[in-house]
């Protein structure tokens, strides 16, 4: 019996030592399909530029704003106005416009062809039309402030995403390493179960181990499907191209001063001075409405032949709606309670942005710190772990769940060391957003 056992463990190293011998065949991954695209950073923004839909939709709003400036400055239409004679029943005639015949005077038709002609202008008073101007130009620059505080959000969105693709490439590049490892193993164990050279239960907790792994793939491989969604969207891409990331910037692990970033988000971020052009819209409108209190003057000139006191009229007319009750006492409250509302908001932006920035610095810190406390060395030993385990299980030095505990904390400090990194470039990109500055 001891003999017979002796050669199952023989059998089983030349069996295990057979797979490690051909285990790079099946290791080597298949090349990239021909719709995978590798692509920078540099290069994915570019493209980003280019084609997203929303920066191209928000770039229209300011087209539009620009046309609302030129129409705000064009003054009113003059307005020209006719009156003729239909029909005169006293001498039986359709549009008699003519001067009376000698048979008309000679039955005393004098009037008979009777028209009016009276051209008017309305002119702006208290300056609404150099009003409606200054408001025009305030929505422009709300636009034009929208659009960048939009491209600061997608910029964010297009770098994390990025970011989160390459390291979970990573992550799933280290599950489906392990998982062919141990596939490899699970195989050489079912064959040596066959012939009684190692227990039934050691098979079925590697083959948990194996649907764990498998678990991990798939829940990577999800993550990596919304990502490669995300950036079509952006990219505005149709085509199923998969985009492989290539490279990161290095990593720089230095911070700027605190009051350096404050000051630099207070100035260059778009929403706080979306904030005080709001006000100043605000102002803008409440001023034009005032403006408003003020009736606008109608002026034109009356020609009119026959009809008035004597045959060839010409009047001057002057029109006025007098400002009984309204004066425009509505708009104006509601203009003055939209200033009080806006102007609250400028001071809780700040606000919002101070702990953005103190936030973003709060996260960096701790991950810094997480980086520098490392040993030295420490990459380099756990390298190795896994395979020396596996190594050592097959020549039955460990037992089980040695092993096993020996492959999870493999696992986890490799998971550790991708999480930490992408914590890392994440948070750069978030101070980065919330000062619209790029420190890194």
């Amino acid at each position: 019996m001891n003999r017979f056992r002796s050669f199952n463990q023989f059998a089983l190293m030349l069996l295990v030592g057979w797979l490690g011998v051909i285990s790079p065949l099946f290791a080597q991954r298949p090349t990239a399909a021909p719709d995978t695209i590798r692509q920078s950073l540099p290069q994915l923004e570019q493209l980003f530029l280019d084609r997203n839909f929303q920066l191209l939709a928000q770039r229209y709003q300011i087209d539009i704003a620009d046309a609302a400036i030129t129409q705000a400055g064009l003054r009113p239409n003059p307005n020209l106005w006719f009156q003729g004679n239909l029909y005169n029943p006293n001498t039986g005639k359709f549009l008699q416009y003519g001067p009376p015949s000698q048979a008309d005077k000679d039955a005393g038709n004098y009037n008979s062809g009777y028209y009016a002609v009276q051209l008017q202008q309305v002119i702006l008073l208290a300056g609404k039309r150099s009003k409606l101007i200054a408001l025009a130009e305030s929505n422009k620059s709300l636009a034009r402030l929208a659009f960048k505080d939009l491209m600061r959000i997608l910029h964010y969105q297009l770098y994390t995403t990025y970011t989160n693709l390459y390291f979970d490439l990573q992550g799933l590049r280290l599950f489906e390493d392990e998982l062919a490892r141990q596939q490899r193993l699970v195989e050489s164990y079912r064959i040596a179960l066959r012939t009684g050279g190692v227990a039934p239960y050691e098979v079925t907790r590697l083959e948990v181990a194996v649907r764990d792994l498998q678990a991990n793939s798939a829940n990577y491989r999800t993550q990596i499907a919304d990502e490669q969604a995300t950036l079509r969207v952006l990219l505005r891409q149709s085509a199923p191209t998969f985009i492989l990331p290539t490279e990161l910037p290095a990593l720089r692990t230095s911070l700027p001063p605190v009051a350096t970033a404050i000051d630099s988000a207070l100035t260059n971020r778009p929403d706080v001075s979306l904030s005080q052009e709001q006000i100043n819209n605000a102002e803008r409108s409440l001023a034009l409405e005032k403006a408003r209190r003020t009736p606008d003057l109608t002026t034109g000139i009356l020609f009119e032949k026959y009809g008035n006191a004597y045959n060839n009229f010409t009047g001057l007319q002057l029109a006025m709606d007098l400002p009984v009750r309204n004066r425009n006492q509505g708009a104006i409250r509601s203009a003055e309670t939209t200033l009080k509302s806006v102007t609250g908001g400028l001071e809780n932006q700040q606000t919002i942005v101070q702990s953005d920035v103190l936030n973003a610095f709060d996260k960096l810190n701790t991950f810094y710190d997480q980086l520098n406390t490392r040993p030295d060395g420490y990459l380099d030993r756990i390298q190795n772990i896994s395979v020396e385990a596996t190594k050592a299980y097959n020549a039955r030095t460990i037992g089980l769940l040695d092993y096993l505990d020996k492959i999870r904390t493999y696992q986890q400090a490799q998971l550790n060391n991708i999480t930490l990194l992408n914590n890392l470039y994440n948070t750069q990109q978030l101070l980065n957003f919330t000062t619209n500055t790029r420190f890194f």
